[in-house]
């Protein structure tokens, strides 16, 4: 059997940072009232049983609780809530790998109770008995519950249930199979008077048989009809084509007087044609022969052209070179022009070039100035609209802290582990808050 050797609580409750080692055997805790003892079981019935749900044990002013677990055979069991929904089971055997639980809801992981080997005890569907833990004012084991509790505990520690399970379950099926057998004695009774009604079936059996042996004669007639029509059906189109046939070959008859007047047309066809193309081409040599007169007409006068044409080429080129050289020199006189306007308006140029520079200096300071007073304008604001927050949640924390404590003062008991509270108690509560 596994025992616990030690327990670390953090951020459990009243416990910042709490280690506790048991030794073997009987292990007691003492102390004064409202110094974290009952807390010391809370957090054992934490890890052990997933109780208290929810996550109002988390130590005010933290984010993060954590309970863990050391088994004398060297297992680590730990139990993690967050304020964000963080909720794990985190277990470490030695030798292996850490498992990490989650979304198990409010049961217990099966490895956890495996390694613990503390589980609740179930009584019936309604009540489950804890026996490894109990309350602060819890009385001995089962002496505090009644009879029927301890009759149903004491037989299932010795396995006493299982035979009042089985004897339940054996009565269960013997009325269900009663009432089974009793259902289907009347279903036979209500089927035989029903087949009273069906006894004239074999005669109507027999005659279904010979209107079924009618039935196939008639689908063989029926079928030999279906063959004949169809034979008619082709004999009188066969009559027909033959018919068809015959007027073909009556109308063949002038078929060789059809085939030498074709020919004949067909010779007079290639003549006319061969004429058509003969005449095409005496057209176009009559239009070339036009052309080439008009050609002799207009060329008649070539060689004196030619004769200009020598003499004027040099002249040409000569007034092409002079217009090229009078478009350079207009160039270069408006570049000259341009020249002397610039030396004019450039007398003072280090001057204006040292006052421009020290413009553009000092437009880069205005610019830097600019954005660091914009910067501290939006800072400003965040700042005042931060204290206005801090003021309104620090009001809030206040009247929140006032209403707390007269509760606390009203009601006189601790609302976690029921001790008694004076003035004294509720203001070092109030203290921790603040």
């Amino acid at each position: 059997m596994s025992c616990i050797r030690r327990l670390v609580i953090d951020n459990f409750q009243s416990h910042e940072h709490t280690e506790v080692e048991f030794g073997s055997g009987l292990n007691v805790v003492v102390g004064p009232s409202d110094f974290g003892k009952s807390a010391l079981v809370r957090a054992l019935r934490w890890v052990l049983y997933n109780e208290p749900r929810g996550a109002n044990f988390i130590r005010a002013g933290t984010k993060v609780c954590q309970v863990k677990v050391e088994m004398d055979d060297g297992a680590v069991v730990t139990r993690l809530r967050s304020t964000t929904g963080k909720n794990q089971y985190l277990l470490k055997r030695p030798g292996e790998d850490e498992l990490v639980f989650e979304g198990f809801g409010n049961e217990i992981p099966v490895e956890i109770i495996q390694v613990t080997g503390v589980r609740k005890i179930v009584i019936d569907e309604r009540s489950k008995v804890e026996l490894n833990l109990g309350a602060q004012l819890d009385g001995p084991f089962l002496l505090s519950e009644n009879g029927a509790v301890r009759a149903k505990v004491i037989g299932q520690l010795g396995g006493v249930h299982i035979l009042d399970w089985a004897q339940k379950s054996v009565n269960t099926e013997l009325r269900r199979f009663g009432e089974q057998e009793k259902r289907c004695q009347e279903e036979l009774l209500r089927l035989a008077e029903a087949l009273k009604s069906y006894e004239h079936l074999p005669e109507l059996q027999e005659k279904i048989e010979q209107i079924g042996v009618l039935v196939c004669k008639a689908e063989d007639v029926a079928g030999k009809i279906e063959e004949l029509t169809a034979l008619q059906s082709e004999w009188e189109e066969n009559r027909r084509a033959l018919a068809g046939v015959e007027r073909v070959l009556a109308a063949l008859e002038r078929l060789e007087q059809a085939e030498t007047g074709c020919r004949k047309l067909e010779k007079c066809s290639e003549e006319y044609r061969s004429l058509i193309n003969l005449f095409i081409e005496i057209s176009q040599v009559n239009r070339q022969v036009k052309q080439a007169d008009q050609v002799i007409a207009d060329t008649a006068q070539v060689p004196a052209v030619g004769e200009y044409l020598q003499r004027v080429d040099p002249l040409f080129r000569e007034w092409r070179e002079l217009s090229l050289i009078a478009g350079d020199l207009k160039n270069i006189a408006h570049y000259l022009k341009k020249i002397l306007y610039i030396t004019g308006r450039t007398k003072e140029l280090e001057k204006v070039e040292k006052q421009l520079a020290e413009i553009e200096e000092s437009r880069r300071m205005w610019e830097l100035y600019l954005e660091l007073w914009q910067r501290w304008q939006e800072h400003d604001k965040a700042y005042r609209g931060s204290c206005l927050a801090a003021q309104r949640c620090q009001k809030e924390i206040n009247r929140h802290l006032l209403d707390f404590r007269e509760f606390l003062l009203r009601i006189g008991k601790c609302p976690v582990c029921f001790g008694d509270l004076d003035q004294e108690a509720v203001e070092r509560v109030l203290n921790e808050y603040k």
